[in-house]
């Protein structure tokens, strides 16, 4: 029995053995795999910081170099008559051509749309870039288009087959120097008011006033020629001359006239 005893706790003991020698290698196994994971989940996070900024970079310069997402231009046609996208236009400005359109509209049933950017779609002019506004919001044959250009202080304007009071050359005109001769001194408000009032005044028959007229110096010299420069010498050569002679004279004149009766 005692045999039998010392046997069974032999066993026991060496169950035990084995038992918490499996328990270590299951510990090491788990310690191995838990230093892998952490391998590579470090390995994740380094590619993931390398491709983030990329693709960062790529978000950025895909928003900057699209146009379009810059000015935001809704595709459909828009509700008001003036979309100053470029923010530059102030609220008196804007009010004021909101008015002066709604009116035009009552005398010749077409609408007249201002469109104030800050730059242009890629390799586009104002005046393609109207025409493509014109296209996209289905505009009518009476309607008008009118895109503002800050960037290059231009504009471009695009109309209907029923606007004829306006022509090409006439448009040219107002995009190539009535709208400069204000939005290259950066004011677009008042730029944008000449605009309108000589389209306004073209789309009611009332006439074209022309571009603004440009005040310029002369570029003559002012300088006086030489021959002119020395026959004014001799005058006053001669007329200090007469004074220095009086000078003289009539003093002489006074003494020797007190004492010729002495």
């Amino acid at each position: 029995m005692a045999f039998a005893h010392l046997t069974f706790n032999r066993a026991s003991a060496l169950r035990n053995d084995l038992s918490i020698t499996n328990s270590k290698k299951t510990r090491k196994q788990q310690s191995s795999a838990y230093k892998i994971s952490m391998k590579n989940l470090n390995a994740n996070q380094k590619n993931s910081l390398n491709v983030n900024p990329f693709l960062s970079f790529l978000l950025t310069f895909g928003i900057l170099s699209n146009p379009y997402i810059v000015n935001a231009i809704v595709d459909q046609k828009p509700t008001t008559n003036v979309i100053d996208e470029s923010g530059s236009l102030t609220k008196a400005s804007v009010n004021f051509i909101e008015k002066s359109l709604s009116k035009l509209k009552e005398t010749n049933g077409g609408e007249v749309y201002f469109v104030s950017i800050r730059s242009l779609p890629f390799e586009k002019t104002p005046q393609e870039y109207a025409q493509e506004l014109f296209q996209k919001w289905e505009l009518k044959d009476k309607d008008v288009v009118v895109v503002l250009a800050n960037k290059i202080a231009k504009a471009g304007i695009y109309y209907g087959n029923q606007v004829t009071a306006l022509s090409d050359a006439t448009a040219k005109s107002i995009g190539e120097e009535t709208y400069p001769f204000k939005a290259k001194e950066e004011q677009y408000g008042s730029a944008a008011i000449d605009v309108n009032n000589r389209l306004v005044s073209i789309l009611s028959n009332k006439g074209d006033p022309g571009p603004p007229v440009i005040n310029r110096n002369s570029n003559a010299s002012n300088f006086k020629t030489a021959k002119k420069t020395e026959e004014q010498r001799s005058k006053y050569i001669a007329i200090i001359v007469i004074l220095l002679v009086i000078a003289f004279v009539v003093p002489m004149f006074q003494f020797f006239w007190y004492v010729k009766d002495e």
